[in-house]
């Protein structure tokens, strides 16, 4: 039986993640900063490793001792790029030359604002500054195919299901708020993908993923913010509420987390499918939030 060890297992993604790879008969060591943390994992069978991302030490035995690594963890301070940057250095010091899966999480960000394109794979990362960071991350994850690691990186897309990601805090201000509102006139578009399609995808590229292997996450629907904001103003009775904001105004409310909302995430998740043998089969986002796990 296989051990494998993940990063990021309590979190809204993780935790989906840590379920699929249990259901499928593997061990799991997992990355904990809290007792009552440990108590949660091991109360689903999962072994817990008390300590941080600052623990490079700790980080390249977990590795050395694994079958693999899923990296999902995501460090919510200011000093983010250094923690994930040693962590990282630590996990592959840890699998170098072994031969060993190493998933990393990325983003869809990376790629800026793709318009009306439908951007994959292929197209050149355009991060903002303060992603450049991650762009070098990725990068150094590929690379090390080259030290014999099989090395793969994920960007997901708009994570949705289960009640909980984005939209579960979006919905949270909206009501606090009283409004419901997109930027402009809200034609911008992004890609989605269910939580459980996610955790689907991350199980099939530890699996089968071969070394240097990027795959965007996304199902093939796509929203627009108007429609975003009209089912999420559905869920939160605030139908009369919904409406436009300049992004001036909006940044004033929401400050940097602004942006995203105003570009468009048009990406593609075909390569997945082709060759992870991947599709996503949940409902729809805007179902989910009107008449599923949101409502």
């Amino acid at each position: 039986m296989k051990t494998y060890f993940i990063t990021g297992a309590t979190g809204y993604i993780g935790e989906v993640v840590a379920e699929r790879l249990l259901a499928h008969g593997v061990r799991l060591e997992a990355l904990v900063r809290t007792e009552e943390k440990a108590a949660r994992l091991e109360g689903k069978g999962i072994k817990p490793i008390i300590g941080d991302l600052a623990d490079a030490r700790l980080l390249k035995g977990a590795a050395e001792r694994s079958d693999g690594v899923v990296h999902l963890a995501v460090s919510h301070t200011p000093d983010n790029e250094r923690l994930d940057t040693s962590a990282v250095d630590a996990i592959l010091d840890g699998l170098s030359g072994s031969g060993k899966p190493f998933v990393y999480t990325s983003g869809t960000l990376i790629y800026g604002d793709t318009s009306t394109a439908i951007v994959d794979e292929a197209a050149a990362p355009r991060p903002q500054p303060f992603l450049e960071w991650k762009a070098k991350q990725e990068q150094k994850v590929l690379d090390a195919a080259e030290r014999n690691v099989r090395s793969i990186v994920i960007r997901p897309v708009l994570v949705y299901g289960k009640g909980g990601g984005l939209v579960q805090a979006h919905l949270r201000l909206c009501q606090e708020l009283g409004m419901a509102k997109y930027i402009g006139d809200g034609s911008n578009a992004w890609s989605t993908i269910h939580v459980d399609d996610l955790a689907s995808l991350y199980d099939r590229a530890l699996t089968y993923g071969l070394p240097g292997s990027l795959y965007n996450a996304a199902s093939r629907e796509q929203v627009t913010m108007r429609e975003l904001m009209g089912a999420i103003a559905r869920n939160a009775m605030l139908e009369s509420a919904v409406g436009s904001l300049s992004l001036d105004e909006a940044m004033e409310i929401l400050g940097p987390n602004a942006w995203p909302l105003s570009i468009s995430q048009r990406i593609s998740g075909l390569k997945a499918e082709k060759e992870l043998q991947w599709e996503a089969g949940s409902p729809s986002i805007l179902e989910d939030i009107v008449r599923g796990s949101y409502s």
